[in-house]
């Protein structure tokens, strides 16, 4: 039966967990792996076609997308101290400004930034857009078979078609970025960087969720169920089936970010053993470079 498995790009490393064998209780991420999961969810837009920079002069790293929108281009992980912070800000607003782009930034709530810069920013006019939370897991759950006409594929990058399709059904995604996502996506999946699935049922695709390779921790992004079949079990078992690969592939932790406000998905996440890292906000500047 092996030559019907799909090939794939990742195997379990000798650095793996024994698969019959899972921890009672998972320690929580050192300082070490909170810096590592922050990057990875920075970097992470990369794969979907973004430009990711880092600029040591600005201390900042750039996530810059197409178009000039808030949405699609911001700065994060500034590194700035305690003193400097208010001279690293403006460089940054003005940069941007002088790129006609729109001053955004993501900050963490335990990472990279003097504490007070938030209540600062506040002060200043920007505005909170959106906040997520981070959470990991260091095992995944037990879930029983769904559906006997159910099957899970793993994406490959002549199949990425459906799986892109799904992706930008479920998430209310535009289609004028379908070619750059793609690409992207097939190069990160063809060499290694990524793993994907998508759940069938009958033979139509049901749900997706996508697995990114970290710096010893493994990013969980994109997780969605047709809004018809919700409530099922499919978003918990493709979440569990995902989970799994990143700790079969050497990794300590799986990550995955989670809209605040969404209460389901959190309850589901906390079921299925993850727990809270940390938190991160946009925060958009209230001028507009087009008035300028």
């Amino acid at each position: 039966m092996s030559e019907l498995r799909p090939d794939s790009p990742v195997s379990r490393p000798p650095t793996a967990r024994p698969r019959e064998t899972a921890p009672d209780a998972v320690e929580p991420p050192s300082q070490v792996e909170l810096q590592a999961i922050a990057r990875h969810l920075v970097t992470l837009p990369g794969q979907e076609g973004a430009e990711v920079t880092v600029d040591e002069a600005l201390g900042v790293t750039f996530v810059r997308g197409c178009g000039s929108g808030p949405d699609m281009t911001y700065a994060a992980m500034p590194q700035w101290g305690d003193d400097d912070w208010p001279t690293g800000l403006a460089a940054v607003r003005r940069h941007m400004l002088d790129q006609d782009r729109w001053p955004s930034l993501l900050l963490t709530d335990r990472l990279e930034h003097p504490s007070s810069l938030p209540a600062a920013l506040e002060r200043e006019g920007w505005l909170p857009v959106l906040s997520e939370t981070v959470m990991y897991s260091g095992r995944a759950a037990v879930v029983p078979h769904l559906e006997p006409s159910m099957r899970i594929e793993a994406v490959r990058p002549r199949s990425l078609e459906t799986h892109e399709r799904l992706e930008r059904e479920i998430f209310g995604l535009g289609p004028d970025q379908v070619e750059r996502r793609r690409t992207a996506l097939a190069a990160a999946l063809d060499d290694g960087r990524l793993r994907a699935w998508v759940v069938w049922l009958d033979e139509e695709p049901v749900a997706v969720a996508r697995l990114s390779r970290g710096d010893g921790v493994a990013g969980l992004q994109g997780v969605g169920v047709v809004e018809r079949y919700r409530g099922r079990g499919f978003g918990t078992l493709i979440t569990t089936v995902a989970t799994r690969a990143g700790l079969a592939t050497g990794n300590r932790l799986v990550w995955l970010s989670v809209r605040e406000d969404n209460e389901p998905a959190v309850r589901t996440y906390h079921a299925l053993g993850f727990e809270r890292a940390f938190s991160w906000t946009r925060w958009l500047s209230a001028e507009d470079p087009r008035r300028r």
